[in-house]
């Protein structure tokens, strides 16, 4: 099945790629409660992910960077929203199944106890609130003293729109993302993450692994404005319960 996007007034596809049944997928279940309180198991193998700076150039196949918060919208004509897809042979009639558009409102970012949460107000679920990483190893957390770092257990994507981040900080942050020709079969090894400069945001395009935004612990709490698509599905991996591993990310360049 084609999924179908609406992007600078035309059509086209968001890249699909067959599920392998071999594949591990995630026993785990994101529920609510899951997402603040994930009991992750000690022992974890941490792989390191490389960090580049966000530019034009870095990110493609992945986004954007966009230089103020209105610059991408629907309105604009430039948001990307994922058509609703046709169950059978019959296929949409034209001007119809994109037109729930996006969602906006604050994403809060702060650093407690050495664990990184992510509250994201903009969508209508209590399930927006996240244990998006953490200053260590689980069994290391306590006592860790790694400030340059934040591990990560997993990451989602969304399959029904874009969504970007604009940090009203006017702080740099980091994202950590996987293209989204991966689909389901993503793997921590494809994941890269990018530096986002202050005084800049950054767009993802629908099907885009990542999770939140990241910010150093000097620059927690910190405020972002997010837009995305009304529908709000989310589709995670953990990389903790998939494949024994932490994401080790680092916080800035210098790292």
């Amino acid at each position: 099945m084609r999924l179908w996007t609406l992007f600078h007034g035309c059509r086209r596809t968001l890249p699909q790629v067959a599920r392998n049944s071999k594949a591990p997928f995630s026993s785990f279940v994101f529920s609510e409660e899951n997402f603040r309180d994930p009991k992750l198991p000690s022992g974890l193998h941490v792989l390191d992910v490389p960090l580049t700076l966000a530019t034009e150039e870095s990110l493609r196949g992945y986004g954007h960077i966009i230089q103020s918060r209105d610059e991408r919208t629907v309105e604009n004509q430039n948001f990307e929203i994922v058509k609703w897809p046709a169950l059978g042979h019959r296929q949409l009639d034209p001007g119809t199944g994109d037109e729930a558009g996006t969602v906006e409102g604050e994403f809060r970012v702060y650093w407690e106890n050495n664990k990184y949460f992510g509250e994201n107000l903009a969508v209508s679920t209590t399930n927006n609130v996240y244990l998006d990483g953490l200053g260590g190893k689980p069994e290391d957390i306590v006592g860790s003293t790694d400030t340059n770092h934040i591990y990560l257990w997993m990451s989602d994507y969304h399959p029904d729109g874009a969504q970007m981040f604009w940090s009203e900080s006017n702080v740099p942050f980091v994202v950590c993302l996987g293209e989204s020709k991966y689909g389901d079969d993503i793997k921590p090894e494809f994941m890269r993450a990018f530096y986002v400069p202050k005084g800049v945001g950054v767009y993802i395009h629908p099907g885009t692994w990542h999770n939140g935004v990241y910010v150093s612990q000097t620059n927690s709490p910190s405020l972002f404005l997010t837009r995305q698509g009304r529908v709000h599905a989310r589709i995670s991996a953990s990389w903790a319960t998939e494949f024994n591993t932490l994401l080790r990310v680092p916080l800035s360049l210098e790292s």
